[in-house]
C-alpha cells in the first residue's frame, strides 16, 4: 500500500467541446501531487481554474459523471467524501434526520453508532433543531451544514471540500469551521479544502497548493505562499487581509508576520 493518501501523476483533463465540432475544453494540464494521510490541504486559484475540476477526480465523479478525458494516474487510499459548493442537489431524503443517517446506513454501521455519529454531526453542524425539517425546504445555509453533517458523520478517510462556507453567514462558517477542526483532530481524516476565503485556508491548511493555468503552480505553506501578495493579486489568487496588513507594515519598516486576524491581534497588542 502507498505512504500516500492521494497521488496524482501527470493529471490531464479535458471537457468535451462546448460546441459540436469544437475542441475540447482543457482545464488540468500535468498535474502532479503527493497528499500524505492526515495533512489538511488548502486549494486555491482564480475563478474557473479548476480547483473543483481537481476535487472531482479524486471524487471519482470525473469523468464518471461529468464526461470528458482524464489522463495520468490517480489514486485515493481509502473512503472519500465530497461537499459540493452547490449543495441542494447533494441532498434527496425526506428528512435531516434520514439525510445524515442514509451514508451511516449504507456503511452498515450498528444502531447505536448510527445514532451517536447522527448526533454529533446534527450538534456539530449547529442543526440539531432541524432534525425533522425537509431539506428541500431549508435556506442555502442549511442546506449546507446538512451536506456536512452527513459527509461528516462518515468520518471518510478522504474529504474534499468545495467552498464549504459559501453562503453561510458568520455565526454559522464558525459552527462549519470549528466542526472540521474538531474531525481533523480527533480522527485522521486527509482534507483537501478549495476555498476563496484566504483567511481560512491559512488558519487550517498545512500546506496551500495554488492552481494556475491548469497546473500547480505553488505547493508550500501557508506562510511561504502568501507572502507573494504581488503574484498572487497578478494571477487573481485570493489573498488573507491580514497578510496584505502585515505586508503594508513590513514596507513601512515594521517587522510583522502574521496571516490572520487572530494572530494580527495578538501580534499588535504585544507590540503595543
Amino acid at each position: 500500500m502507498s505512504d500516500f493518501a492521494i497521488q496524482m501523476k501527470e493529471v490531464t483533463f479535458a471537457y468535451p467541446p462546448v460546441l459540436p465540432g469544437g475542441d475540447p475544453v482543457r482545464v488540468l494540464e500535468g498535474v502532479s501531487l503527493d497528499v500524505r494521510p492526515g495533512e489538511f490541504i488548502g486549494l486555491i486559484g482564480p475563478n474557473g481554474v479548476g480547483k473543483t475540476t481537481l476535487l472531482l477526480i479524486l471524487a471519482g465523479l470525473a469523468p464518471r459523471l461529468t464526461r470528458g478525458r482524464l489522463r495520468g494516474e490517480v489514486q485515493v487510499q481509502g473512503r472519500a467524501g465530497m461537499v459540493f459548493q452547490e449543495t441542494e442537489g447533494q441532498l434527496f431524503n425526506p428528512t435531516v434526520e434520514a439525510e445524515v443517517a442514509w451514508g451511516l446506513e449504507n456503511l452498515g454501521l450498528p444502531v447505536a453508532e448510527i445514532e451517536r455519529r447522527l448526533d454529533w454531526a446534527l450538534e456539530a453542524m449547529g442543526i440539531a433543531a432541524l432534525r425533522d425539517a425537509v431539506p428541500g425546504q431549508l435556506s442555502g445555509g442549511q442546506q449546507k451544514r446538512v451536506a456536512l453533517a452527513a459527509t461528516l458523520a462518515m468520518h471518510p478517510d478522504v474529504l474534499l471540500l468545495d467552498e464549504p462556507t459559501s453562503g453561510l453567514d458568520p455565526a454559522a462558517r464558525l459552527d462549519v469551521l470549528a466542526a472540521l477542526d474538531e474531525l481533523h483532530r480527533v480522527y485522521p481524516v486527509t482534507v483537501i479544502m478549495a476555498e476563496n476565503d484566504a483567511e481560512t485556508v491559512a488558519r487550517f491548511a498545512e500546506r496551500v497548493l495554488v492552481l494556475h493555468e491548469g497546473r500547480i503552480a505553488l505547493d508550500a505553506p501557508p506562510r511561504t505562499v502568501f507572502r507573494r501578495i504581488a503574484w498572487l493579486d497578478s494571477i487573481g489568487a485570493p489573498v488573507p487581509p491580514a497578510a496584505r496588513l502585515a505586508a503594508m507594515l513590513r514596507e513601512a519598516g515594521h517587522d510583522m508576520d502574521f496571516l490572520t486576524l487572530a494572530e494580527a491581534l495578538a501580534v499588535l497588542n504585544a507590540d503595543c
